[in-house]
């Protein structure tokens, strides 16, 4: 493995419904950290003049798989839906993850071992017969800060999965 990040084992959990506000776009994965760059302070400044504070840790997250392009959702977990006040910026909008099970596994340091934890994760999960749903998502639980040690990142990943009859669960749905 990589010394530039280490990946924990992976578990199945149950979560309940997690309310976003989201700046959402289909963006080549060179384009990612430009809409990173602008979809943060965009939501945190828009969440902050309506005196609405975030209920965890920021989120990025993908509907569908990965191809060329990614249909990406950059996003602040709230305890409740969004509902945008005056002024607000129209790229902020609502979505809902609907609750349900969840694979997930935790990368601690380096963001390049991302990429190997999905890896890692989907492996473990066809290893137990468990099918993804289609939506999966990033959670930064630390800040990385400008010429910060990248050791210290943690990166909490997640992989919906479908119900256990097989059935695949409703997306990620705008409120």
């Amino acid at each position: 493995m990589d010394e530039a990040y280490r990946i924990e084992d992976p578990a199945i959990v149950e979560f309940s419904d997690i309310h976003l506000a989201v700046v959402r776009e289909t963006v080549g994965f060179a384009e990612i950290p430009g809409l990173y760059d602008r979809a943060y302070p965009m939501l945190f400044s828009t969440l902050a003049a309506a005196g609405t504070a975030p209920a965890a840790a920021p989120m990025g997250v993908v509907h569908g798989g990965a191809g060329e392009a990614l249909d990406l959702s950059v996003a602040v977990p709230l305890a409740t839906g969004y509902v945008a006040g005056p002024g607000a910026p129209a790229e902020v909008t609502a979505e809902t993850i609907p609750g349900g099970r969840a694979a997930r596994l935790l990368v601690r340091g380096d963001y390049s071992g991302i990429a190997a934890g999905y890896e890692r994760l989907h492996a473990w999960l066809a290893e137990l017969g468990e099918r993804p749903d289609g939506l999966a998502w990033e959670q930064y639980l630390t800040e990385p800060e400008p010429g910060g040690d990248p050791a210290g990142n943690e990166t909490l990943i997640a992989v919906r999965l479908r119900d256990p009859d097989g059935a695949a669960v409703s997306g990620a749905v705008p409120r």
